[in-house]
């Protein structure tokens, strides 16, 4: 059987699957998947990838159905009531799954149409709905951290802190640059705009260490290289680097006005 050309939907498989585990056990639905995959020609570990089965397990999937048919793929732990669902047997529970959808991201809660999205933008509160249903086991770590664009490993640790502590604990970045110029004074600023500039024109080094430790020396002030960093950006000093030598030689070769 050639399926080649078959269009096969993510989005439909995925709500047929969470209808499916209503009355099919995940496991047992896995098995069946798995089998069928193998009939249709899927290579074996591509066949363990799509239904979470290590590659042996799937082999011994295909044996037990050639060997002693579909009976074979029940859990034998379980008692040996018949595969058919009865109504009065207590159903699976739901499975949670989270995508990413445009600039949302999809928490399908169960089989049913019912959804939460969250816009990507609401970093706090995407992470803190995923990472709690990872805490709960109602979602996967993959599921997850696929949502979110992060690695499974850092998604991992972000559920751990959620765990110890209350979000603005765990999960809200508090790094804060610096808010006011309460050490750069004019005259420093001016030291600074100097030193760019005339390293520039004579070719020296313009580089936010040199020009900190050269203004805290004429200046008596203790300057950082992040501090001149931040100044040379709020002042638009970036292009003097490249710019002021240029436009130095240029002037040179233009004959003054009378």
């Amino acid at each position: 059987m050639d399926c080649r050309h078959v269009d096969f939907s993510p989005t439909k498989s995925e709500e047929r699957i969470d209808k499916a585990v209503q009355v099919i056990p995940h496991a047992l639905l896995m098995r069946l998947i798995a089998f069928v995959l193998h009939l249709l020609g899927v290579e074996r570990n591509a066949v363990a990838a799509l239904v979470g089965m290590p590659p042996e397990s799937v082999k011994t999937v295909v044996r037990l159905v050639m060997n002693d048919g579909f009976e074979a793929l029940r859990d034998r732990r379980r008692s040996s009531a018949p595969s058919v669902a009865r109504p009065s047997a207590e159903p699976s529970p739901f499975r949670i799954s989270a995508r990413r959808q445009g600039d949302s991201c999809v928490v399908q809660l169960g089989p049913q149409a019912a959804k939460l999205e969250i816009p990507l933008a609401f970093r706090v509160q995407t992470r803190t709905v995923l990472l709690s249903l990872i805490n709960a086991g109602l979602l996967s770590v993959q599921d997850s951290a696929d949502a979110l664009g992060i690695h499974p490993a850092h998604c991992r640790e972000l559920a751990s802190r959620l765990a110890r502590a209350d979000v603005p604990e765990s999960l809200i970045d508090k790094r804060q640059g610096q808010k006011q110029d309460y050490v750069v004074k004019p005259e420093v600023k001016a030291e600074l705009i100097e030193q760019l500039a005339a390293r520039s024109i004579t070719g020296q080094s313009t580089s936010s260490e040199v020009l900190a430790e050269q203004v805290s020396q004429r200046t008596q002030t203790r300057v950082s290289a992040r501090t001149v960093r931040l100044h040379i950006q709020k002042l638009g000093l970036a292009r003097v680097r490249e710019g002021l030598p240029k436009l130095v030689e240029a002037l040179k070769k233009t004959p003054e006005s009378p």
